[in-house]
């Protein structure tokens, strides 16, 4: 009953929020949930897509035939992994015998953030699917599918690899040694068929950031604490430290922890993420920009550390309350229900990932439809701004559609015909190339200048 409870709860979820993406027009608040879109949009044309490390392969895979309905498909997706995730993780702490399972989805999607992450093209709620889904096989007696499975993690995040270290100790406990080669499976199956394409099949071991530095520098060693702070609310920052309480509590006193398998499949995964990201943003290395959403991978791990919160929180309960266990857990859902809904936090999270914003607009409003009418036949675009590519009706990474900005230091090399799109937010941030500067270009003819709500100013420019 409770299962079924479980799966109808969950349904319903997924049809609301299904039903709340094709109200809202946003992309998930970034040029990456954008890229990777593209990414899997152009895949079955372009196979070599399904091989790049930025675009992460089995994400791709998985993500292209949503993605052939547009942005909202991939939006579909990902809404999709971000529930079923919420469903694998309340069927594990049942797998665990953890009490009120049914508790899961509220720490999932009663919070400012997660839900908000899914109404994109972002990598991390698939990823955080697959890990989910390879404990959840571990711990259901389906060890050589969990550990298969596992073995593709590397191809959803980079920094997933550390995970399979995870899998491989819990697999030892667990008397399963001899399966621990399935965690190579997909290195094998991804540099085998990726060497069709590519030079060699050591280019799974290729690294997309640059390991030595970032060009967002560095920041504080609590940054990703703190942003846990906002991302859940402090009542469910209070769970998540009353279940790391309820960690040692089984552990030291009850002597229940379940060692061989909860500490490195939950408690391993999740805070090897937290620990690694928080050290690589601290030292500035790894292209590290600081993002919360990378930790949107572990949080199905997250939501069981905060349901052994609850737990503790119900048996507190019960001592003050006269057996009436229900009380405090009560009263914190209540108050972390009432910021969620109403908070300044909430409100940022959901404007940033489901609305459009007031830049993205105008290029829709007033860039594109001009370029459209202005220069129906040219179809190559030098562009640097995701969101560009969706104004302008081509694919982002299609090098025939769009080329980036460093062909300006090559134009004599640039033989079709093409229109340069100058942005201030990113061709002087990233190329240190000033307006001025591509003003005085004698081989560029500036077309047209616009001001966006914010400032910025983008310019049109034709090779001459």
């Amino acid at each position: 009953m409770t299962k079924r409870i479980l799966l109808i709860t969950h349904a319903i979820i997924l049809l609301l929020l299904w039903v709340l993406a094709f109200i809202t027009d946003g992309t998930g608040g970034g040029g990456d949930s954008i890229t990777h879109f593209f990414f899997a949009q152009l895949a079955w044309q372009e196979p070599i897509n399904f091989f790049d490390h930025w675009g992460k392969p089995f994400f791709t895979l998985f993500a292209s035939p949503w993605a052939q309905f547009g942005f909202i498909g991939i939006k579909l997706f990902n809404i999709f992994c971000g529930v079923f995730s919420s469903y694998l993780a309340a069927l594990i702490a049942i797998r665990l015998s953890k009490p009120w399972p049914w508790a899961i989805p509220i720490m999932a999607f009663v919070a400012p953030a997660y839900y908000t992450f899914l109404f994109s093209g972002l990598t991390e709620p698939f990823s955080s699917l697959v890990v989910v889904g390879a404990v959840y096989l571990c711990l259901s007696g389906k060890m050589g599918w969990g550990l298969f499975l596992a073995s593709f993690l590397p191809f959803c995040r980079s920094e997933a690899q550390v995970f399979l270290l995870f899998f491989f100790v819990f697999a030892v406990l667990s008397k399963s040694w001899k399966l621990t080669p399935l965690l190579l499976s997909g290195y094998l199956i991804y540099g085998l068929v990726g060497s069709l394409y590519l030079e060699s099949p050591l280019w799974i071991f290729e690294v997309p950031y640059n390991p030595t530095g970032s060009v967002y520098g560095h920041g504080e060693w609590l940054h990703y604490v703190d942003m846990l702070t906002h991302m859940l609310g402090v009542p469910f920052i209070v769970l998540a430290g009353l279940g790391l309480i309820q960690f040692l509590r089984k552990a030291f006193i009850q002597g229940s922890f379940k060692w061989k398998s909860e500490l490195w499949l939950v408690h391993g995964i999740f805070f090897s993420l937290l620990v690694g990201h928080t050290v690589v943003w601290a030292l500035g290395i790894y292209g590290s920009a600081g993002l919360s959403r990378t930790l949107i991978t572990v949080f199905p791990l997250l939501w069981l550390i905060k349901l052994d919160g609850l737990i503790l929180l119900k048996d507190i309960s019960a001592k003050l309350f006269a057996g009436r266990s229900y009380i405090l857990p009560f009263i914190i859902i209540i108050i972390q229900a009432g910021i969620t809904f109403t908070s300044p936090v909430s409100k940022y999270y959901y404007h940033a990932h489901l609305k459009l914003n007031a830049e993205d607009h105008f290029i829709n409003s007033e860039i594109g439809p001009f370029i459209k009418e202005k220069y129906p036949d040219i179809r190559h675009f030098v562009i640097d701004k995701p969101y560009l590519a969706i104004g302008l009706g081509i694919n982002f990474i299609d090098p025939q559609e769009r080329s980036n900005w460093n062909v300006y230091n090559h134009l004599d090399e640039l033989t079709q015909p093409s229109l340069f799109i100058f942005d201030q937010q990113y061709i002087t941030v990233q190329y240190g190339i000033e307006l001025q500067q591509v003003r005085q270009e004698q081989k560029l003819e500036e077309l047209h200048e616009w001001t966006s709500p914010s400032g910025l100013k983008y310019v049109l420019f034709q090779k001459k």
